[in-house]
């Protein structure tokens, strides 16, 4: 993950773009469509507004995405789904076959309530070209966390996909993740209590909100990509890219923008790498977010503290002396 001072303000040097993206971007995620058949109550669809019509996204912004990618060589997670069911829409197969071609070592990914699968289903994915599967397993509206409903939901998946599962991990009233066998693709499936793990979604789900501020420092915002059924980009994956609550924290829309790197590396989007390196508390829909920082490098937090003191904090020093010295018309 890059940290250097180009990620702090606006860059437009396209090669030098390209090169960073390429380095730093392993996570890009993006909804094909809008549709969503659930009304979960620790996910921000439990109003109900992905119910209604079906919105696919343009052919045209997806294209350009896939032609974005391709120029870098992207190799790492494409994710097809974000707060959709990728698997309603059956043109998902079309799209992870588009993304094979044009991404030929990428990871591509989809994670889905399982709800559509079926044996056939499962084959025509993985000969779409699609890596990795993840079967959420949630509950109905207004039950609690329960692992007797987990194992069972897990069972009813299994016997609908004509699948053998394997567990992994079973934590008693907190976690169960298994496996299911298929020769040509990964598929995980998980449950978790979101009571005790769940994020609050930049606000929407207060319910789900720490006590306490963040203060930790965020690599989303420097390492993922993340993109709604409209073209809508955002900083990460708890921002909602189609909710009025959170339309200000849109950072661009690649229907309008040039390309995905004059997004990520626009104005907008430094602007939210300067607010989340630091270990102060944060504002904004990041105050109440509880998504740790997952980094493999043991001392990821110190090296994201002294890039903060030497590529951003001299230019807060510098700005709030310059509001010092101002003077406004009424003082004058």
């Amino acid at each position: 993950m890059y940290i250097g001072p180009e990620m702090y303000r606006p860059l437009t040097d396209k090669a030098r773009q390209r090169e960073i993206f390429a380095h730093t971007v392993t996570r890009v995620e993006v909804e094909t469509h809008s549709y969503c058949n659930r009304r979960c109550d620790y996910c921000p669809n439990v109003v109900g507004d992905r119910l209604g019509s079906n919105v696919r996204m343009k052919q045209g912004v997806y294209d350009r995405l896939l032609g974005d990618l391709a120029e870098v060589g992207f190799k790492h997670n494409f994710i097809l789904n974000s707060y959709n069911e990728p698997l309603f829409d059956r043109a998902i197969l079309e799209r992870i076959a588009e993304a094979r071609v044009a991404l030929p070592h990428a990871r591509i990914m989809i994670y889905t309530n399982g709800d559509y699968l079926t044996p056939a289903y499962v084959d025509e994915l993985a000969e779409a070209g699609l890596d990795y599967m993840h079967v959420s397993i949630h509950l109905k509206q207004g039950d609690r966390y329960t692992d007797v409903y987990v194992l069972d939901r897990i069972a009813e998946v299994a016997h609908r996909t004509g699948l053998r599962v394997r567990f992994k991990t079973l934590r008693a009233g907190e976690i169960i993740i298994a496996r299911f066998d298929h020769p040509r693709m990964e598929i995980e499936t998980r449950a978790i209590d979101f009571t005790q793990h769940g994020n609050d979604r930049g606000g929407l789900l207060p319910d789900l909100s720490p006590e306490k501020p963040r203060t930790e420092p965020c690599n989303f915002v420097f390492s993922h990509f993340h993109m709604g059924f409209s073209g809508n980009v955002v900083p990460c994956c708890h921002i909602r890219s189609d909710r009025p609550e959170h339309a200000k924290h849109v950072v661009g829309n690649l229907g309008q923008a040039g390309s995905i790197f004059d997004i990520f590396f626009g104005a907008k989007a430094a602007a939210w790498r300067r607010g989340l390196i630091h270990d102060r508390e944060k504002t904004g829909p990041c105050a109440t977010c509880s998504a740790p920082l997952l980094l493999n490098h043991p001392n990821w937090r110190g090296q994201m503290l002294r890039a903060y003191r030497q590529y951003v904090q001299p230019v807060e020093a510098a700005q709030a002396a310059a509001d010092r010295l101002s003077i406004s018309p009424s003082s004058a």
